[in-house]
């Protein structure tokens, strides 16, 4: 194993540990931001039972608080908590919000794509686009490590390339990935309805 190789594989092995170390203080942080959550929905949940008549500007703010999102409407909260599993519903709804329209005046099923996203084609061919958008940036990202060896690149030069491809292509890959996690979303969403209403 030549010089380079150990340190690259020394500089992936140090990433990993540092990662799983943010991933454990994040899963700790976590855990009490769940415990302020899970207070706060039920303070505010059980204010709307208690009081009825809440005043529309606190009912919407509590609603938005629970969503994270000040994008939600009151109507559209009070709908996604009425389906299975409704803090995924709430979760799929802000996330895929740019893909659906609310429509109230219906007694079920009141979920749907925008008119321009209602065919199951016009969603798969996005998607497959904003995939192969993403492996694109994610090899735009690692060609410098990948290629290092054909380019003959020192271990300086490879790092120094890296650092700047994944600044250009990582936030593309990402914005990519989200994307077409969006759509993904929104489908979950408009089938989850489906058990709500007992179709399925």
């Amino acid at each position: 194993m030549d010089y380079d190789m150990a340190i690259k594989i020394g500089l992936l092995c140090l990433g990993m540990v540092t990662a799983a170390k943010g991933l454990f203080d994040l899963s700790i942080g976590r855990k009490s931001k769940l415990r302020d959550e899970y207070k706060f929905a039920k303070d505010f949940l059980t204010d709307v039972d208690n009081f009825g008549e809440m005043h529309p500007y606190l009912k919407e703010k509590g609603y938005q608080a629970i969503a994270g999102d000040e994008k939600v409407t009151a109507t559209e909260m009070e709908y996604l908590l009425s389906l299975r599993n409704p803090e995924q519903a709430i979760k799929d709804y802000v996330i895929g919000r740019d893909y659906l329209e609310h429509l109230s005046v219906l007694e079920d099923l009141q979920i749907r794509f925008k008119k321009k996203y209602e065919t199951k084609w016009s969603r798969m061919w996005r998607m497959c686009f904003y995939f192969a958008c993403y492996i694109l940036g994610v090899l735009g990202a690692a060609a410098p490590w990948i290629l290092s060896s054909y380019l003959h690149l020192n271990l300086n030069q490879s790092i120094f390339a890296f650092s700047v491809s994944a600044v250009v292509f990582c936030p593309y890959a990402w914005l990519f990935l989200r994307s077409g996690q969006k759509i993904g979303n929104a489908s979950r969403l408009v089938r989850r309805q489906f058990h709500r209403s007992g179709r399925f």
